[in-house]
């Protein structure tokens, strides 16, 4: 999505970012209630009496963050507040538990729409085309099928190779939101400030000895933006999300082709 097809395609555009808003507030309401119902479990409620612990979109997003997610395919939310001093046990290892929490979450939620595409793409394209062409093709962040059925194109491009179309936009969420939320634990596990892949370095590696000032980590919040911007940390991801997909859809290449 980008601006030019507002004015270019407005109709398209706003398909689009139906789609896309479902899947951007699935992923980053249920990654920030991850952190927060973990930090819970450690004994810190920093998050949950700031009313952080809840799968309200409200409570979460951060306006520039939600924006990147839109237009530059990496986004944040507002980061869950969490006081290590209030953690129950060792609190090297329960920052590292707090900060792998929304990364396990978007993971969980990328396996549960792989499942959920992978399915539906199945009972969608007719038999043919699926002895033919194969399900993992069908549905590869690799090939073209799937993008054209996430940009809202599939009718137009494979209205003919279709079995049941009425399956498109159910298709179509699914592939997009397994895709959005294998992106998002993707950059959070990127070892930058403020990220989370950051605190999960540092507690492995350093024991969670490095401390950054607030200015620090503001500084580095900016070098991340402008590394988002550029492009720079989307091809990284990308770089990486295809073959963690194509590992995840060895099962069904076994059952389906």
């Amino acid at each position: 999505m980008n601006l030019q097809e507002l004015f270019r395609e407005p109709a398209a555009f706003f398909d689009q970012a139906i789609y896309r808003v479902a899947a951007v507030l699935i992923a980053l309401c249920c990654h920030e209630w991850g952190h927060a119902y973990v930090a819970h479990l450690c004994g810190d409620d920093t998050a949950k009496e700031a009313g952080r612990m809840t799968l309200n979109p409200l409570a979460h997003l951060d306006p520039l963050g939600t924006v990147l997610m839109f237009f530059a395919g990496v986004g944040f939310a507002r980061p869950v507040p969490v006081n290590p001093y209030r953690f129950k046990g060792n609190r090297v290892r329960c920052d590292l538990l707090v900060s792998l929490a929304g990364i396990g979450v978007n993971l969980i939620l990328f396996l549960l729409f792989t499942v959920g595409m992978c399915i539906t793409s199945r009972l969608m394209w007719k038999p043919e085309v699926m002895k033919e062409v194969g399900l993992t093709t069908l549905v590869s962040y690799r090939y073209t099928a799937v993008w054209s059925i996430m940009t809202g194109e599939g009718a137009q491009r494979y209205g003919s190779f279709l079995a049941s179309p009425q399956l498109l936009p159910l298709v179509r969420l699914c592939a997009l939101t397994a895709y959005v939320n294998l992106s998002l634990a993707l950059f959070n596990l990127l070892p930058l400030p403020p990220l989370d892949g950051y605190h999960v370095f540092n507690d492995i590696l350093f024991g969670g000895r490095i401390q950054l000032s607030r200015r620090g980590f503001q500084i580095a919040m900016v070098i991340v933006m402008v590394l988002a911007l550029q492009g720079f940390l989307g091809r990284i991801i990308v770089f990486a999300l295809r073959p963690l997909q194509d590992l995840v859809l060895l099962p069904f290449g076994a059952l389906w082709g």
